[in-house]
This record gives structure tokens, sequence and C-alpha cells, in this order.
């Protein structure tokens, strides 16, 4: 009996370690539990925005949506960066972050961008479409780019693929303002376009940019074929009839019909063609308007710069609206105006410009001595002395002079005497009022 039992127990004590090998080599063995957690479990563990963060986020969040309404899809995408970044949960930030990539080209931040948003928030239907296409387009970009890499390894001058038909409806972009790069290499770049001297000049030129739809016309082609293109995001137009798609952003119309013409010239001589380069829908130049205005949003420019006082007309600014400030995303400058100063209404607006009308700031003068009512008193641009007196009340009895102080600017004062007798009878005149001026009246 005690030689079963003694086998029994010899062969149980060999199994074990085979049974230990398994757990250690089974593909399907359950984790241990020092094993790294997924990317969205670590995600998940990381402390929660506070509240601050988040309410930060959320205004960074409407700053985006208002810059991408306008079509300033860098500045977009700046703020959504900033907004994701405080609060890491943010779907509809990473959502709309993907969108501004996705309108400005840059697929595979748009990807990464959408592919986190929809991570958060994966029954938006939108952004699965926008994704599949980002996808598409950074998937033939590659491809693009290998085939570029292999003809310039063959020393093939010309580019590969057929000339295809781009007309607006054919894009299968999402937006209007994009559409799929061709497969061909474009054009030679355009020669670097110098800054306009004068910038009066400014008012009477425009270039064309992405966005803009153009009506570009051969005179020996049929009425039949399409005539319309759009600039696509990269600045592109992209013709039947080009050898490749011309780098068109920044060039006139006159500049690009010569360059049209020049093209099908190069690819047949004994060819002549008149070409016929119109703006049919301006897209590119725009502007954002906000704040005291009756008509805000955004608004398109048809020229390279216009005065700022169009802009603000076209706007409609509200009563209470007294100063503008212009926000030049080009040059990171900004400007703050009076809107009653005319000659800082002839300002130029440039394409990307913030514009907000804004009520003047609450500024006050003082008045002392020979006034029924002294004290402090709220100031408007505008006001004379005798009508800072009558603000305070009016004179008093035997009050005939009155002592206006001034802050030169340096911290210290600069007094000038008035005889009132002089200003009522005309003799001199009535002085203007600034903020901060001291009056005392003797």
């Amino acid at each position: 009996m005690c030689k079963p039992s003694l086998l029994l127990i010899v062969l149980l004590s060999a199994g074990m370690p085979l049974v230990r090998a398994q757990e250690q080599t089974d593909p399907i063995a359950r984790p241990r539990r020092t094993q790294a957690p997924p990317a969205l479990v670590q995600a998940e563990a990381q402390q929660k925005p506070s509240r601050d963060a988040s309410a930060e986020a959320r205004r960074l969040y409407k700053v985006g949506i208002k810059y991408g309404n306008a079509g300033l899809f860098k500045q977009a995408a700046d703020s959504l960066e900033q907004a994701v970044k405080l609060n890491p949960y943010y779907a509809d930030a990473y959502l709309s972050l993907g969108h501004a990539y996705y309108d400005l080209g840059q697929w595979q931040q748009a990807v990464d961008n959408i592919q986190r948003g929809l991570t958060l928030k994966p029954k938006h239907k939108d952004s699965q479409e926008r994704l599949a296409h980002a996808r598409a387009m950074l998937e033939r970009g590659t491809k693009t780019q290998t085939q570029k890499s292999a003809d310039e390894n063959d020393g093939r001058d010309q580019a590969n693929g057929a000339p295809a038909s781009l007309s607006p409806s054919s894009s299968p972009s999402l937006s209007p303002s994009l559409s799929p790069s061709l497969t061909k290499d474009p054009l030679p770049p355009s020669p670097t376009v110098k800054p306009l001297a004068d910038d009066g000049l400014l008012t009477k030129v425009y270039r064309v940019g992405p966005g803009d739809v153009l009506d570009v016309r051969l005179t020996e082609n049929p009425s039949s074929e399409p005539t319309l293109f759009t600039v696509t995001s990269a600045g592109l137009l992209e013709h039947p009839a080009l050898t490749a798609p011309l780098p068109s952003a920044g060039l006139t119309l006159e500049e690009i019909g010569a360059r049209i013409e020049s093209d099908l010239k190069r690819k047949s001589p004994a060819r002549t063609a008149n070409v016929s380069v119109e703006i049919q829908e301006y897209v590119s130049h725009r502007v954002l308007v906000s704040g005291l205005v009756k008509d805000p949003g955004t608004k398109i420019l048809k020229r390279e710069a216009i005065p700022l006082y169009v802009v603000i007309a076209d706007a409609q600014p509200l009563p209470e609206a007294g100063r503008v400030s212009v926000l030049r995303n080009e040059t990171n400058e900004s400007f703050v105006l009076e809107l009653s100063a005319q000659s800082e209404m002839n300002l130029l607006v440039r394409p990307g410009d913030v514009i907000t009308l804004q009520p003047n700031p609450t500024q006050f003068f003082y008045v002392s001595g020979g006034v029924r009512s002294p004290g402090e008193k709220s100031f408007r641009r505008g006001l004379t002395l005798t009508q800072a007196i009558i603000a305070a009340g009016g004179l008093v009895k035997n009050a005939k002079e009155a002592r206006l102080a001034r802050d030169n600017g340096k911290g210290f004062l600069v007094v000038n005497r008035y005889k009132l007798k002089d200003i009522d009878s005309g003799k001199v005149p009535d002085p203007l009022i600034e903020p901060g001026d001291r009056i005392t009246i003797e």
C-alpha cells in the first residue's frame, strides 16, 4: 500500500515545475498586477483638471471656434492647443483642434488629434469621416513623396500621371477650402513676391490665397468645359490644361494668367492661347470683427488692405463704442485707437486682423474752488473748460479765474491760468480738458 502512494507523490512533485513553467510562458495567462496599464487607463488615472483650468480651457475653446469660423485656422489651432493642455479630457477641443489642422492641410496632426477626440467621444460621425479623409490624404502625400524621390533618383524631368479635372464638385474634400493634391509634382514655385513699398498700393491690389474661387478661361476651349477652380489649402491652382498644379498663392490675377500662358506655350510651342483669370468668389482674405457692433463676424477683404473706418462702418458700431483694438496676427502687433480720432481710423486693415470695438474706459477730471459741486467728474472726449465748470454746478459769486494743472507725463504739473471773462467774450479760446486735469476756480 505504501508503494503506490509514494509513486503518486513523486509524479505530482515532478509535474509542479512544468505547471509553473507553463504559467510563465502561456500567452493567454492573466497579466500580473505589475504590468503597465494601457495608455487610456493611465490617462484616466491622472488627476482631473481643476475648476479654474477647466473654465480657462472652455474660454480658449470658444476663442478657437471663433478663429476657425473666421477662417483663421492657425490662430484657432494655437488656442485649441492651449485648451487641451489645460484639460486633457476635453473631447470637443481635441476634435476641433483636429479640424483646424485638417483645414491647414497638416494631416498627421489632424489624424492624431481627431483620434484622441474620438477616444473620448467615439460617436461623433463628422469627425469619423474627417479622420478617414485625413488618413487618405496622409497616405497619398507619403506615396507622392516616395514617387518624387524615385523620380529624382532616376533623373526624370517630367511628372508622372495623367491630368485630372478638378472642378469644385469633383473634390471629395469635406471642407470647401480643401482639395486633394495630385500625385504629380507642382510647377516650379513662383518668384518671391516683394512687399509693396507704398502701403497705399495695398488698397489697389489683390493677391490670390487658399480658398479663392477663380474663373479661368482659355479662349480656344469650348464653353462647356468647367472654368471655376478653387485654390487649394496649399496655394495651388489645379487646372486640367496645366502640366502640374500651379503655385498661385501670393500672385495677382495677371501674374497667374501669364504663368498659365507660359506653361501652355512650353507644353505646345505652336499653341497660342489667351488666358482670362478672374475672381469668382473671395475667400482667403478674412478679418474678424467683434465687440460693440450690430453686425459682428467674419468680413472678407477684396484688396490686400483697406482702411479701418471702412471695416467699422460695415460692421455698424453701437453708440457706446468708444475705441477699437486691432490685433495683427501677421506681425503680432496690437493697436488701440479712439473712434473719434479720424486720422487714426485710416489705419490699414490686413488679412487675419482681429478687430474689437470696446467702450471707452471711465476717466475723470477734478474741480475745486469757486464751484457749487466740486469733486471728481467723469471725462468725455471734447470737453472744454467752461463745460467742465458747468458739470461742477457752475460758478459761485466773485469767481474770476481758472487755474488748470496738467501732468506733463513725467510726474510734474504744468499750470496755466485763464481769465473766465476773456473766454466768455471770445478773446481767448475755450481750452480742451484732458483726463486727470485739476481745475481750481479762484
